[in-house]
């Protein structure tokens, strides 16, 4: 998995750079229209900055997305860990400027579940398998909490430790708290929650 983000990386910076280097050739500078009617051009310009968004997310940066984009249209394709995680893509491509249209044919691959040992409560002894999926598991919770407009995600932290959800922070209501809580327990991979959030009203 490192090795297949870091040629995505290298593949989609190199694209960048590509496009950036012709675009300032002489022959470009003279006639700017050229530029603009060059559709090769500027499709492999917009493919490395979708590439690039998509790399630095670090909601997405696990998953195997590959990009591809003809006439301003891009292509998503490969796939993710939840439906969540499949719209995130899909809206971080539609905000990069030039980007007209997404076609996105992203496919949802839920993970295995992990046996974990019950004995087991502490990070030193965590293999890296385990916190991968600890990890994966925090993102997809904060996902959800950041696209939910009831819950304030920026304000509620996050912790998993073998499928063990904790969560800390402030929210303004009961109502909020309860919800928060129901989110991580219906997310792949929580096998329990304990909420610690406290109630703090805005004053």
């Amino acid at each position: 998995m490192k090795n297949y983000k870091t040629n995505k990386l290298r593949n989609a910076i190199r694209t960048t750079i590509l496009a950036a280097s012709l675009a300032v050739t002489p022959f470009v500078m003279a006639d700017n229209s050229k530029y603009d009617a060059d559709d090769k051009l500027r499709d492999a310009w917009l493919d490395g900055k979708v590439e690039t968004a998509l790399l630095v997310n670090r909601h997405l940066n696990n998953f195997e997305i590959d990009t591809d984009v003809k006439g301003r249209t891009v292509v998503l394709s490969g796939t993710v860990n939840s439906e969540i995680d499949k719209d995130l893509a899909g809206e971080i491509a539609k905000g990069i400027e030039g980007v007209n249209k997404v076609e996105n044919n992203l496919v949802v691959e839920k993970p295995e579940n992990i046996d974990y040992d019950d004995e087991m409560d502490d990070d030193a002894n965590r293999s890296f398998s385990n916190w991968y999926y600890d990890s994966t598991t925090t993102a997809a919770i904060k996902s959800k909490l950041l696209w939910n407009g009831e819950t304030s995600g920026l304000k509620v932290n996050v912790d998993t430790m073998y499928g063990k959800v904790t969560l800390k922070g402030n929210v303004s209501s009961s109502a909020e708290k309860d919800l928060v809580e129901k989110i991580a327990e219906n997310t792949d991979g929580v096998r329990s929650v304990d909420n610690q959030l406290k109630v703090v009203q805005d004053s």
